[in-house]
């Protein structure tokens, strides 16, 4: 029988924006009950020695099978290499995908992703058809691969559906519906039946009209689902929407009444100050993906300012370039050292807070058991310890998962990649 009530009791707990001592209290279900000072009376003790607790890391956004695309488009070719080149080599990904792989891929990326601190993923999933845009007998058959494979993982996911209705070239054909009423039915069907929480995520100002934004908009608002999008992630994209539209893609979403709390626009790496504004003064949670923005080239985000005016933010690993929530948070805070040639933007604990999982009472527990015997964290005092963890960790810090009842073992399966890789590139 489990006990009625279980004390964890770390050296510290991160809490209200902050590590100190406490006490996690769990109820026989794994629930927390609540964060106090000392143990309960009753409460059956375990003891964390020289552990601090630590929320999982939430993936704010991820392309999972991008992962096989890992050092593929890296060497110096003597041509310009810039965004639309790399998008040359994933579209060839693209076309070589078949639902075995595509569930390979994501249970080792998944795996991946939680040993290295993320317990929640939001999956932007784009990856709809068969190759020419033909249609599966089950048309959410992707979809439930990627179900099974963070099943198998063991890591909480979120779908993102995309929509995505302006092909221009064959391989996006995969991704493209016959029309805004069918992407919205087919984002329907899986918020009603998935089993998961389910949002829509109107692709681009390049893939989705105006009319369609405002669609997905509302659909989000009916289902009180998220809205993600891909925002001004480059120049050509935001010169294009002026060009089409006669304004940038965040006052499109905006007319479309496409911002708020809970949209997610993606990168933001091409904003002017009234697009700060407006995504500062509608809530909207700016999603920063440091390691691939730097990796494409895409530029470096206005963060600070973002923040100032209202924004939200949050971390992904997006092509899975990286996958290291801690390289994800010092780049947020390294990069506008390096744009503004002055120190200390982002408070760490400010960090941490906003790209963990909330821990509520009444909520699951899955916390990250980190080492402070770990040489990264050596001769760190408490004050500095947040700090610490967001500018000078890795991964290496995690010496496990508590998750409920109980540690949640990680077993990483490198060898789906490998037969992943063999399968496609060779």
């Amino acid at each position: 029988m489990m006990p009625a009530l279980t004390a964890l009791q770390p050296n510290f707990v991160f809490h209200d924006g902050r590590f100190g001592p406490g006490v996690v209290h769990l109820d026989g279900h794994g629930r927390i009950v609540s964060v106090d000072a000392a143990p309960l009376p009753g409460a059956a003790r375990v003891q964390l020695r020289n552990m601090a607790l630590l929320p999982g890391f939430i993936n704010a956004h991820s392309h999972v099978f991008q992962r096989l695309l890992r050092g593929v488009a890296e060497r110096p070719t003597g041509r310009a290499e810039d965004f639309w080149s790399w998008r040359t080599a994933m579209y060839a990904l693209v076309d070589r995908m078949t639902p075995e792989l595509l569930e390979d891929i994501a249970t080792a990326t998944y795996l991946e992703m939680r040993q290295a601190g993320y317990t929640r993923v939001k999956e932007f999933h784009y990856l709809h058809h068969l190759p020419v845009g033909r249609r599966y007998a089950d048309p959410h058959e992707l979809t439930r691969r990627l179900i099974a494979a963070a099943r198998t993982a063991g890591i909480a996911l979120e779908l993102m559906r995309v929509v995505y209705l302006d092909a221009t070239e064959p391989s996006q054909r995969r991704f493209q519906d016959a029309s805004i009423d069918e992407a919205i039915t087919l984002t329907d069907e899986l918020h009603r039946t998935a089993g998961i929480p389910v949002g829509i995520a109107p692709h681009s100002v390049r893939a989705v009209s105006p009319d369609g934004f405002r669609r997905c908009a509302e659909w989000a608002r009916l289902r009180g689902a998220e809205l993600h999008a891909h925002v001004a992630e480059q120049p050509k994209e935001v010169a294009w929407c002026m060009d089409r539209h006669g304004r940038t893609p965040v006052a499109l979403l905006a007319e479309a009444g496409a911002l708020g709390p809970r949209t997610h626009a993606v990168h933001l790496t091409h904003l002017n100050d009234a697009d700060v504004t407006l995504i500062g003064q509608s809530g909207t949670v700016a999603v920063i993906c440091p390691s691939t923005e730097a990796n494409l080239a895409d530029g470096i985000p206005r963060l600070p300012e973002l923040l100032s005016a209202g924004a939200g933010l949050a971390i992904g690993s997006d092509s899975q370039a990286h996958i290291d929530p801690f390289l994800e948070l010092r780049s947020l805070e390294y990069h506008e050292r390096l744009r503004s040639g002055r120190r200390c933007h982002l408070g760490p604990g400010e960090l941490l807070t906003a790209t963990t999982v909330r821990q509520n009472p009444g909520d699951l527990a899955d916390f990250l058991l980190i080492d402070l015997d770990s040489p990264s964290l050596a001769g760190v005092p408490l004050p500095s310890l947040d700090a610490a963890l967001a500018f000078g960790a890795d991964a290496r810090v995690i010496a496990g998962h508590w998750h409920a009842l109980g540690p949640r073992p990680v077993t990483l399966r490198p060898d789906l990649l490998r037969a992943a890789a063999r399968t496609v590139w060779v």
